[in-house]
């Protein structure tokens, strides 16, 4: 008898630990992205791994400071003005989620898909190359300002209730943990559980190799529609070219949102952009994940030098980049870490799947059968994707999922369904 099988639209961090997960559980997989494994917004992010990530974006001192950060062409955050009006209803419906009631019921929800992140990847890598990409590292908040990196009272009661330890930080002890830093940061936080990607990009490039070496087929194409059968998915278009398929995880990142839009779904799904850039040769450096909590940005130290990732930017999924936002990060550097060298610089734009109440789609597609979804982790993919991936096996194999899924369910944003096709 064959194995059941399974394909999995997209390569990043969530789409590779899904399809390594379900190939250790007897699956036959096929894995698919126009992209290599890793090589979309995988590939750029900061590589910060974190369990205590209990904190929702959009909590009420942050949407207070949302037209302060609109007005500052430095600030953290912008949106294009031709993409304003689309933008709206999300901006809206996230403004509606930072109420304090729905903040803490997010965090809860984040603490169950994020607290068992380090363990999920070091079942996932034991005895692999990727082994040696991660780090038990700690991670370090800092401010320019006095008691400013513990954060406000709402999120130090949101890191308590979730047990998530941290040690606050004077100006001296800030020097002494991180020699590199400027003498310009008055307060610090270390959260000594977090842990680091040492590269981000050669994690989920090893792991798809371990499914690979498992028996998951990696194709290379990209899906532009499915063949339906009343409720159920008969085929997918790769390519121009149909191929049957028996079950489909969607986890395509940003690009989710319009695939699950032709299976019926229509989700407030933002390609919330982020910007980057790494150095090499840059004579000084962090030893751990440095945090700036005034610019919104992380200073973090990999294998092939140190990177400078953040800025959120509203421009849509197909708007060319704003290579303004990557220039800034060089500015921060030069502040942050004096006598640092930008000769050898690159810079990259990737886009965050981002939906209003900060929690990812995970579960099964509304209305078929044989689809489920498991996308929208906005800036926690590289912490949330094993255990997702964890999670979404679970639930195709038929078996209880180790948490509570039912927040993460597509069905919270839906009014009403589009006809699929």
């Amino acid at each position: 008898m064959s194995a059941p099988r399974v394909c999995v639209i997209g390569a990043g961090i969530v789409g590779v630990c899904s399809a390594l997960w379900l190939q250790r559980r007897g699956f036959s997989v096929t894995l698919v992205d126009a992209l290599g494994p890793g090589e979309g917004a995988s590939s750029g992010n900061a590589g910060n791994i974190s369990p205590g990530s209990v904190v929702p974006h959009l909590i009420p001192e942050v949407l207070r400071a949302l037209p302060g950060w609109l007005l500052n062409p430095q600030g953290p955050l912008s949106v294009r003005p031709g993409h304003l009006i689309k933008a709206l209803p999300w901006l809206i419906a996230a403004a509606r989620s930072s109420e304090r009631s729905r903040v803490f019921e997010v965090a809860r929800s984040m603490h169950a898909l994020h607290g068992g992140t380090i363990a999920a990847y070091e079942e996932l890598t034991r005895g692999t190359p990727a082994a040696g990409l991660l780090e038990r590292s700690g991670q370090l908040y800092v401010s320019e300002l006095p008691d400013v990196a513990q954060g406000s009272q709402l999120v130090q009661q949101l890191r308590a209730e979730a047990g998530v330890r941290t040690i606050a930080l004077d100006w001296m002890e800030i020097h002494e943990l991180e020699p590199a830093l400027a003498p310009i940061f008055k307060s610090g936080l270390l959260l000594p559980d977090n842990a680091r990607l040492k590269n981000p990009h050669q994690m989920v490039a090893a792991l798809a190799a371990e499914a690979q070496r498992l028996g998951t087929t990696i194709h290379r194409g990209a899906v532009s529609a499915f063949d339906l059968d009343g409720g159920r998915l008969t085929g997918v278009i790769i390519d121009g070219t149909r191929h049957a398929v028996e079950r489909v995880v969607v986890a395509a990142g940003a690009a989710s949102g319009e695939l699950a839009a032709m299976l019926g779904t229509r989700l407030p799904l933002e390609a919330e952009r982020g910007y980057h850039i790494t150095i090499v040769d840059a004579g000084v450096a962090p030893r751990i994940p440095v945090m700036h909590c005034d610019s919104k940005f992380v200073a973090a130290p990999m294998n092939m030098g140190l990177r400078l990732a953040g800025t959120a930017e509203f421009a849509g999924l197909h708007a060319p980049p704003n290579w303004k936002r990557a220039e800034m990060l060089k500015l921060q550097a030069e502040r942050m870490f004096p006598g640092i060298r930008l000769a050898n610089t690159t810079r990259w734009m990737g886009s965050r799947p981002s939906l209003p109440d900060g929690l990812p789609v995970l579960g099964a597609a509304p209305g078929i059968e044989n689809a489920w979804f498991a996308f929208g982790n906005s800036h926690f993919g590289m912490t949330a994707g094993p255990v997702m991936g964890k999670l979404v096996s679970a639930m195709i194999a038929g078996e209880t999922p180790d948490i509570d899924v039912s927040p993460f369910g597509a069905e919270r944003f839906l009014k009403r369904r589009v006809k699929p096709g």
